[in-house]
């Protein structure tokens, strides 16, 4: 399974140091939020457990092992860091649907940041033209 991972700018996660282009394993079930690596298959899901900052990694991940899905989020025991997103890249993938701009935009021709539903302007809109 693809996804998206972020670290911190030293390629660290929780303490964990990775490198671009390796595989880690862990003998462990995977379980959201107790154990294993945990990615999202959704770029945008990154950012409601980390900040939008340009300082940290994102990079392209693909789960190896076995996997446990949650909201938002998965979780494996083998992943693979396959190269890192620019942020010019991430703001693309970030921001879904047609004609957006602003941040973590999805739905269709929102202006402004975090919104979702369509043609809404301003910040955190939730709906229809807000």
């Amino acid at each position: 399974m693809k996804g998206y991972k972020v670290f911190e700018p030293d390629w660290t996660c929780r303490g964990f140091q990775y490198e671009v282009g390796k595989t880690y394993e862990k003998d462990v079930t995977p379980e959201v939020c107790k154990r294993g690596f945990h990615f999202c298959k959704q770029a945008v899901d990154c950012f409601n457990y980390y900040p939008f900052d340009p300082k940290l990694k994102v990079a392209e991940v693909i789960a190896l092992g076995e996997i446990d899905e949650g909201e938002g989020k998965c979780c494996t025991n083998r992943i693979q860091i396959i190269r890192e997103v620019s942020w010019e890249e991430l703001l693309t993938i970030a921001n879904t649907g047609d004609g957006n701009s602003g941040l973590r935009n999805s739905g269709d021709q929102n202006s402004g940041n975090w919104n979702t539903g369509d043609q809404n302007s301003g910040n955190q809109n939730t709906g229809d033209q807000n």
